[in-house]
């Protein structure tokens, strides 16, 4: 049998981020992790809106709007790039300070946008709890060798490397669960763009409080917390 120093020494090496006393091992709490302490991380996950035009004539605003007001993020399927036959609801963890360099013009255009400047936070541990977790960054090859089901490849997002170039999505640093996800009667916050739709999301949340299944604690305008957005 390994001797017991042996064994705390493993187990810390093991769990750099737990706390070894005798043969217990204790790990930390969410607030003890360096999401508050670093730049790069985030306490929050971040789900964009976009307009959808083409399909049913909605504006990015509204979209926002009905999600609040049907307490769902609906799940995309096979046109939002979610393998396996199955539905998930994507998210972003992405600092705030970051979303200026998400919400680019490129990523903005009007006719087809990747993102738009409005969305529904999240709090991490919140979301984990209600099944939200990173996607699975693999190349094609890698999903057929580890065997991963059909039924489960809505947590893989394609990451591989061809002659003619990447194909690569990692920046987006995606979670994702399967179907949709839903809300609770608050949310942390919500994103729009600037402190006019600010004023006209909280003028809605005022005069027709039963149309809405999920309240924001806060409205963020992206205008601000991006210090401007990129044109």
């Amino acid at each position: 049998m390994m001797p017991a120093s042996r064994r705390r020494r493993v187990d810390c090496a093991a769990a750099p981020l737990a706390r070894v006393y005798g043969d217990e091992m204790s790990y930390p709490t969410f607030d003890d992790l360096p999401f508050n302490k670093r730049p790069d991380l985030s306490p929050y996950l971040i789900h964009l809106t976009k307009n959808t035009k083409r399909k049913d004539d909605y504006s990015a605003y509204e979209n926002l709007v009905n999600i609040l007001q049907k307490g769902t993020i609906w799940g995309s399927g096979k046109a939002g790039f979610i393998r396996g036959g199955k539905e998930a609801a994507c998210f972003m963890d992405v600092p705030f300070a970051s979303l200026k360099y998400v919400l680019t013009p490129e990523n903005m255009k009007a006719d087809d946008p990747r993102y738009e400047p409005y969305g529904i936070i999240v709090g991490k541990a919140s979301g984990y709890k209600r099944g939200l977790r990173p996607v699975l960054y693999l190349s094609d090859k890698e999903v057929r060798q580890l065997g991963i089901p059909k039924a489960e490849q809505w947590r893989v997002v394609r990451l591989e490397q061809r002659d003619s170039g990447w194909v690569s999505w990692v920046h987006e640093r995606e979670w994702r669960c399967e179907g949709d996800f839903k809300l609770r009667s608050t949310v942390p916050a919500v994103i729009v763009r600037n402190l006019k739709y600010a004023k006209r999301l909280r003028e809605q949340l005022a005069d027709e409080p039963k149309k809405f299944k999920c309240v924001p604690d806060a409205i963020l305008p992206a205008s601000m917390i991006c210090q401007g957005l990129l044109k």
